[in-house]
């Protein structure tokens, strides 16, 4: 039998309806992709710009502590360039470059690297390390330079840095920097006053030890000691940040980082905060403190060539 014309009709409006909603759910399909694919991308985006945020504001409070405390605990005559941050997923890095100067001269001294994340956590890793020889004698790994010695006044050590008699025997054409170590506590200004002006004065060591009067195994090498810094005269006072001319100024910076140990410097003060000091200069410059009464112990640091 043929189909009547209304069943025909009946035949394509189904077809027709099937096609039109086929269409209409595919646009359905493609909005809901483009408009997901927008929150996605928005979404991201906003991650992206708050991480980088974050992670930056996090590296510069990192670095404005790290820069805060070089300006009282770092190792003698040394300066830090910290400004070097790269960013990932919620971590950052913070690379640092340590160089020495003894005069004019500049000596690479290492690198540090500090991963951090956002809730405060910081690892750090180092390009330096030191080599013990003798009891006497530490030498800087990786440009094999000797590291100062310091001992304290009111501790006992089975011997004791007295390196004057080998620098005696050193050419003329270099600049040396040695560490004094002190028989008692100094005020600033008597330091400045004792010493001879042939050498230069460049660091004063800030006595934050005990009052035990026992024996102690091994000085310190010098590593991030509590001191004021007094940049050579060329190349070291252009290179400096700090500010610090007396101990009031070096109690203020300390109060930034560690109020605890500032207190309990402030009330050592009236004895002398200083009990060593690093100078720099000729050989003939540095043997001029060899017969010095306050001397308890001379420790040879990094050498240059003066031209």
């Amino acid at each position: 039998m043929k189909k009547t014309n209304d069943e025909l009709d009946s035949i394509f409006d189904e077809k027709s309806l099937h096609r039109t909603l086929k269409k209409a759910k595919y646009r359905a399909i493609l909005r809901t992709v483009f408009i997901s694919a927008l929150v996605v991308s928005f979404v991201i985006g906003l991650f992206v710009k708050g991480n980088n945020y974050f992670i930056a504001s996090e590296g510069d409070k990192i670095t404005d502590q790290i820069i805060t405390e070089n300006q009282v605990r770092m190792s003698p005559n040394t300066y830090t360039n910290t400004d070097s941050i790269s960013i990932g997923v919620l971590k950052g890095t913070i690379k640092s470059e340590a160089f020495k100067v003894i005069e004019d001269k500049v000596i690479p001294w290492g690198t540090e690297e500090i991963t951090y994340d956002l809730f405060g956590n910081m690892n750090a890793s180092f390009s330096m390390s030191s080599t013990i020889v003798n009891d006497t004698t530490i030498y800087h790994i990786p440009n094999g330079q000797r590291e100062m010695l310091f001992y304290v006044p009111q501790y006992k050590y089975k011997v004791y840095a007295n390196d004057f008699d080998m620098i005696k025997d050193y050419p003329n054409d270099k600049y040396m920097e040695m560490a004094i170590s002190f028989n008692k506590n100094y005020t600033l200004k008597e330091v400045q006053k004792m010493l001879p002006t042939s050498v230069h004065q460049t660091w004063y060591w800030v006595d934050n030890y005990g009052k035990s009067t026992g024996y102690r195994n091994n000085p310190e090498n010098g590593q991030w000691l509590l001191g004021i810094s007094k940049p050579s005269p060329q190349l070291g006072a252009k290179l400096a940040t700090t500010k610090i001319k007396t101990e009031a100024d070096f109690l203020n910076e300390l109060q930034k980082t560690d109020p605890g140990e500032a207190k309990d410097l402030n009330n050592k003060q009236k004895n002398g905060l200083i009990i060593g000091v690093v100078v720099t200069g000729t050989k003939e410059e540095l043997l001029s403190l060899r017969n010095e009464p306050y001397v308890k112990a001379a420790s040879l640091g990094a050498v240059v060539d003066k031209y």
